[in-house]
């Protein structure tokens, strides 16, 4: 039986990990611009990615949970049995970026002096606001050839390498790490203790009609199943995971 996994962040710093996350997927999976309207999704990613960046200066923050992680795998590192080679290897890479992150510009500066995504920047809150009168430079630039296309794609993107290689790094090891234990919502609700927990993960059957709305705080949060169409609902198995 397949199964559906849920991540639900209970900081802000954590739904900030999780939403540029996300972002930098979408990002990647635009960038070859094969197929009609990637390039209004890759320009929304973009510019949602800047967006996020601005409000928040993420730089401190993961590079701090880089270094916990690496703590983490000393602890690993006695453990019976283990790579130590491919341990080493990791750990060096979580200091290196740990170390990077404080040092690097303010992430996503060059981007915002870009005088194309500016452009773009200024019309995405109207609606059909990219039409090639009110963006002529977007018009132009996407009738370049792909090769010049891809030139300006990896300079753009690269500037986000290092929050990208840091923040898959860290979500990485917060999932590989978590353990599922099984669970039950009585009536579809369930409630437990968030202490020091930065993420919890739920996995259900993908058959199950129902999907989980969750809300919290650092100190308590709830899940409430809700229903798929007219479904009733009576006690849940899930499984639940905590990062902590």
């Amino acid at each position: 039986m397949s199964s559906l996994i849920y991540e639900f962040p209970l900081n802000e710093k954590c739904r900030n990990y999780l939403r540029l996350s996300e972002l930098l997927k979408q990002i990647e999976q635009c960038r070859a611009l094969n197929a009609p309207g990637q390039a209004t999704a890759l320009f929304k990613a973009l510019l949602d990615t800047l967006e996020l960046l601005e409000r928040c200066d993420l730089r401190a923050d993961l590079a701090k949970d880089l270094e916990q992680q690496n703590q983490k795998l000393e602890a690993w590192a006695r453990v019976p049995g283990v790579d130590a080679a491919a341990l080493q290897q990791f750990s060096q890479k979580l200091i290196s970026i740990s170390q990077q992150l404080p040092r690097s510009a303010r992430l996503g500066q060059t981007l915002r002096e870009d005088k194309l995504l500016s452009a773009v920047r200024s019309r995405f809150a109207i609606p059909g606001g990219l039409c090639p009168f009110d963006v002529p430079q977007l018009h132009h630039w996407l009738n370049q050839p792909a090769e010049r296309q891809q030139r300006d794609l990896d300079v753009w993107v690269e500037q986000l390498a290092l929050l990208k290689e840091g923040l898959s790094l860290l979500l990485t090891l917060w999932r590989e790490s978590s353990q599922f234990h099984p669970q039950q919502a009585n009536a579809g609700f369930f409630q437990d203790s968030a202490e020091h927990t930065d993420m919890i993960r739920l996995r259900l059957p993908i058959e199950q009609p129902v999907y989980p709305v969750v809300s919290g705080n650092k100190y308590r949060f709830t899940i409430r199943f809700m229903p798929v169409g007219n479904t009733e609902i009576g006690n849940i198995d899930f499984e639940l995971a905590s990062i902590k």
